[in-house]
């Protein structure tokens, strides 16, 4: 609730069911919705990296979760966007990921390809509002077009989610969001 008071401040924004935070930020007439995926620990950061000036909303999502799909998935019917940015951890623009399930071991679990015979591990997983819900930890690739200076690498639950409904997902390091932003807002 602290996080959703100062962003109250600046920019209209809720807290949904799963404790995400979604801040909208309005820019210039024309463009579309981009959502901000963070995590909420980033969110100084990523807010004091959003560009002064640009076209369309963006949506700041600040995820609650340790990197689930459900809780984007959320997000994604909620803001209806064009296109997703997934902040990641450090520098690099990212644009490929996924490919993977997590399986049950001995000794914990461990990534395999998807087709491994085995079932995909099944979490249960309480949102900081006490919403239970599951996380089926199977995630397909994903691909999308790369901004400047890409490689691969960024997670695959919310871009797999994000591709499933036909959406452009760019990945950008949260130390190379200003590049992202020159780039994104020159993409159609």
């Amino acid at each position: 609730m602290t996080d959703l008071e100062v962003f109250s401040r600046y920019a209209p924004a809720q807290v949904d069911a799963f404790g995400t935070v979604l801040a909208t930020f309005e820019g210039g007439y024309g463009g579309g919705t981009l959502l901000v995926w963070s995590p909420r620990a980033w969110a100084t950061e990523v807010l004091r990296r959003l560009p002064r000036t640009f076209r369309g909303r963006i949506v700041l999502g600040l995820d609650a979760s340790p990197s689930d799909r459900a809780p984007f998935a959320h997000a994604l019917e909620r803001v209806a966007p064009e296109a997703v940015l997934l902040v990641e951890e450090g520098s690099g623009l990212f644009h490929a990921g996924g490919g993977w399930k997590e399986i049950a071991t001995e000794n914990g679990s461990r990534k395999v390809a998807l087709e491994h015979p085995e079932a995909a591990l099944e979490l249960e997983r309480v949102a900081p509002t006490g919403l239970r819900y599951r996380e089926p930890r199977a995630y397909p690739a994903w691909n999308s077009p790369a901004l400047d200076g890409s490689r691969s690498g960024a997670r695959a639950p919310q871009g797999a989610a994000a591709r499933e409904r036909g959406l452009k997902v760019y990945a950008a390091g949260l130390l190379n969001l200003d590049e992202a932003w020159t780039s994104l807002f020159r993409l159609d």
